[in-house]
């Protein structure tokens, strides 16, 4: 839809899913009627929205980021200011490496800096190469960064959506990285990591004030505990990962609707190091608004030779809450729909 033209068009259609329109012009909509997801493909191919029909967004995305004019996107150079969209997205890993197979920018790869993402991967214009009802492809440009493309399917159904991620080596030598999915909620919703109690590898602290969210354990499941006087608080940061043995599953709760979700079982030994199966990551402060919970899985770090893909997806679950809201109540409602 081009800028002061506004169409309106109502179709019916006899089958339960309708196909893709704008909500703005740059958000791309897949709804069926039970389900509903918001898509940027301009800024990353992102996802940026996920609820039940007719209810709140589930992600931390602001939406006044989402139909801005392209003098307004962010620049593919590194060493500019980061613009953070959050919503879903994928990053490679591991982050220690992000940078050192590169030459265009020597100090970054000198430093190893574990900042930023590739802007290539996270801010470029992705092209739709396929979209039909309720399923849309879309293709990143050829990144001279990490050496990758992606290409990324999302697809919803009944109550899920099908994540799949693609990352092909486009160079002429081999690359090692392993694909990364990272989805942010409000730093204050319940979000949790159903896990056995020795499914944690550690929890860091990487604060700058004199109180943490503190990481608990509890009725088959960890969570953020963040400080009730959250109104004296600077900033506090806290990250922990894990390495379940089972289904790894993370669970976000946001007006009384449930996010699930859910990725296959991969052996801890593929998983680089430096990373974890589901790593969670939380943000406090006073601006409750802007704070947030990053949901995060690695996927097998692995060799891709020239012109080869690695490739990753996740299950994401929408289901309608009870009106429960206190966190041992919703532990134990997940816990119990899960069947854990």
């Amino acid at each position: 839809m081009r800028k002061g033209l506004q169409i309106i068009v109502i179709i019916l259609f006899s089958s339960c899913t309708t196909p893709q329109r704008p909500l703005v012009d740059s958000v791309i909509r897949l709804s069926n009627g039970t389900i509903e997801i918001g898509l940027l493909p301009d800024v990353g191919g992102r996802l940026v929205r996920v609820s039940l029909v007719g209810k709140e967004n589930i992600i931390q995305s602001d939406s006044s980021l989402w139909n801005e004019p392209p003098d307004k996107r962010p620049s593919l150079d590194p060493t500019k200011p980061f613009k953070s969209y959050n919503g879903s997205i994928n990053w490679l890993n591991p982050q220690s490496e992000w940078w050192v197979k590169q030459d265009l920018f020597p100090d970054l790869k000198v430093k190893r800096s574990p900042w930023p993402p590739d802007p290539y991967l996270i801010y470029s214009k992705y092209k739709i190469t396929d979209q039909k009802a309720g399923e849309i492809t879309m293709i990143s440009p050829e990144s001279p960064y990490t050496h990758v493309q992606f290409t990324k399917t999302y697809r919803i159904e009944g109550n899920k959506v099908f994540l799949t991620t693609s990352a092909r080596n486009c160079s002429n030598d081999t690359v090692s990285w392993g694909l990364w999915f990272n989805t942010r909620m409000n730093g204050w919703d319940q979000v949790f990591v159903p896990a056995d109690s020795v499914a944690l590898i550690k929890s860091t602290d990487p604060r700058i004030s004199p109180e943490k969210p503190d990481l608990i354990w509890e009725n088959g499941y960890y969570s953020y505990n963040s400080p009730l006087n959250d109104t004296t608080l600077k900033v506090f940061k806290g990250k922990s990962f894990f390495s379940p043995v089972s289904t790894p599953v993370i669970a976000g709760f946001k007006a009384d609707q449930w996010l699930i979700i859910r990725s296959g079982i991969i052996d801890k030994s593929a998983i680089h190091p430096e990373q974890a199966r589901v790593e969670l990551y939380i943000e406090n402060s006073t601006k409750r608004n802007e704070d947030l919970q990053e949901l995060e899985m690695q996927f097998a770090y692995e060799k891709i030779a020239p012109g080869s893909s690695i490739t990753a997806s996740q299950i994401w679950e929408v289901v309608p809450g009870t009106g429960l809201t206190t966190k041992d109540e919703l532990g134990k409602e997940l816990m119990k729909y899960l069947g854990m």
